[in-house]
């Protein structure tokens, strides 16, 4: 029991050091692709220029790793998830819909990678309940992609730190370091050219916000005051104003105990529908360099934060 604990503790331990993602692939033999996921990968020397990974000695795998001539080193971008998913589980055919090109002795090189590596086969070593495979790259790719990373048991990505200093912010301050000032300053630059764009149009922002909640959701009062935060007197006159324009409406009888929700008319979503492509649009365009894995979990901690400042009781 001791030993179990200290184990899990020692991988807990462990999983405190953030790691790259990798998937590791060879030829059998006759011919057969096969591919593993694996973090355990590093550099080993540059010159001559080496790398390293490991293997578990039980692996069903580790003769065919350790009978090949060569393997590769597939370094997974931030949105390749799902293929290191697909090479850590027991599938009939892993390659199966993959895209892949062939590299040296027919090495499969998985498309859309942050980098590959591909190597010759030349040491390994015994490291306990694992092998280490030691490889001397003779060919090798990189690209611009951000890399997947691995950390305390779940898939994360990295973020530069920025060192420089731009305008009035102060590094380390107020205005460069407090979420705050951040938040304000992201929302501006972010928003006010969509805002800008409702102006032109004619639509009060109050009025865009209601529309946009209901556009694809019924909500009662009470829920459209918790999502979009807007004080109850403003609220109200919204509501009665889009009301008297036929852009609202009831979504039907009133439930015993309950309240009336609301729903946009076919007016309203004829409305919203161009505003919406346009806020999209606007979106799209911000966040174009950033990896998909990037952007949701960035809208993740978003929705995290103003769960936790919110409450997380819903009206109803």
């Amino acid at each position: 029991m001791a030993g179990q604990v200290q184990s899990k503790g020692f991988r807990a331990a462990l999983g405190q050091f953030a790691t790259g993602v990798t998937v590791v692939t060879t030829r059998t033999a006759a011919g057969e692709r096969i591919g593993l996921t694996a973090n355990s990968f590093n550099s080993a020397s540059l010159d001559p220029p080496m790398v390293l990974w490991s293997l578990k000695n039980d692996s069903q795998n580790f003769g065919v790793f350790a009978a090949a001539s060569h393997f590769a080193v597939n370094v997974l971008a931030a949105d390749q998830v799902e293929v290191s998913q697909r090479f850590s589980r027991s599938v009939e055919d892993r390659f199966s819909g993959l895209e892949c090109s062939e590299g040296i002795g027919g090495l499969p090189l998985i498309a859309g990678c942050a980098a590959t590596f591909q190597c010759r086969n030349v040491h390994r070593y015994s490291g306990g309940d694992h092998a280490i495979f030691v490889g001397e790259v003779l060919e090798f790719e990189v690209s611009e992609r951000t890399a997947l990373v691995f950390h305390r048991g779940d898939y994360t990505v990295t973020l530069p730190r920025s060192t420089a200093v731009a305008g009035d912010e102060i590094a380390g301050g107020y205005v460069d370091d407090f979420l705050l000032p951040l938040l304000a300053r992201a929302y501006r630059l972010f928003g006010l050219p969509f805002y800008e764009h409702l102006n032109e149009r004619g639509i009060p922002r109050d009025e865009w916000r209601v529309l946009a909640t209901l556009s694809d959701q019924s909500c009662t009062r009470d829920e459209l005051g918790w999502i979009i935060r807007m004080p109850g007197e403003v609220l109200d006159s919204t509501i009665a104003s889009l009301r008297r324009r036929g852009l609202i409406a009831d979504a039907g009888p009133r439930p015993e105990g309950g309240a009336l929700k609301l729903v946009c008319t076919p007016a309203g979503s004829r409305r919203v529908i161009e505003l919406l492509a346009v806020a999209k649009a606007r979106e799209a365009d911000v966040l174009s360099d950033l990896p998909e894995l990037e952007q949701q979990d960035f809208k993740r901690m978003l929705r995290s934060m103003i769960s936790r400042l919110a409450g997380s009781e819903r009206p109803r």
